[in-house]
């Protein structure tokens, strides 16, 4: 039963970030949402990062640590999106570009220590700070340019993926598993903050609930 139970949450795991690149690619193709290529540019080489590393620290346990696997898969996703119907500027701004130089000297440190544990914290580390453009671009707009449905399986994929990385005792499955819940519910809360708020401002008439 408990092998059972872990497989269903692996495929849990696998429909949910499908159902996210699918809605994300979506809101694309309509023009409902404009990400920036550099942005998920720089996801994917997080990710990538992350599942190399991971997958040499771990002896390739690619079921505790699915949802690495699946970032990698959907954030490729979008990325192919955002080439064909988005914004197909590369244009890096400036905490992109200090990005892709902390990517470089994580991918030196790997390779002269040989430490993957360590390199893979040090790329999870990185992949936090990825999201801090969109924070910020929701800050700096004042409004919600997010997908609600979209970021939500991305924090449902989060969480059921907690169950075969603890169930594994893989610490570095776990910690993925962990940080993408936490991060990604800050950026829903902020995205829910702009969004209530701009209703607020454009019918205030309208009744607040509190």
């Amino acid at each position: 039963m408990e092998v059972e139970m872990k497989d269903i949450a692996v495929w849990l795991v696998m429909i949910s970030m499908m159902s996210f690149a699918t809605r994300y690619v979506y809101m694309i193709w309509k023009h409902k949402i404009k990400p920036a290529l550099s942005t998920w540019m720089i996801f994917l080489i997080g990710t990538g990062l992350s599942l190399i590393t991971y997958a040499i620290a771990e002896k390739h346990d690619f079921r505790s640590g699915i949802l690495n696997t699946m970032d990698v898969l959907s954030v490729t996703t979008v990325l192919v999106a955002t080439i064909l119907w988005g914004n197909r500027k590369m244009l890096f701004r400036r905490f992109e570009k200090w990005y892709l130089i902390a990517a470089a000297g994580i991918v030196a440190y790997g390779i002269i220590s040989g430490d993957a544990w360590h390199t893979n914290i040090f790329t999870q580390g990185l992949i936090t700070l990825g999201y801090l453009p969109t924070i910020q671009k929701l800050v700096v707009e004042k409004k919600n340019s997010e997908s609600f449905g979209a970021w939500a399986f991305g924090i449902l994929s989060g969480i059921i993926a907690l169950y075969p990385a603890l169930k594994n005792g893989n610490s570095l499955a776990t910690l993925y598993a962990s940080r993408t819940v936490v991060v990604v519910a800050i950026t829903i809360s902020v995205m829910a903050y702009y969004q209530f708020r701009h209703q607020d401002r454009a019918d205030p008439t309208a009744p607040r609930q509190g």
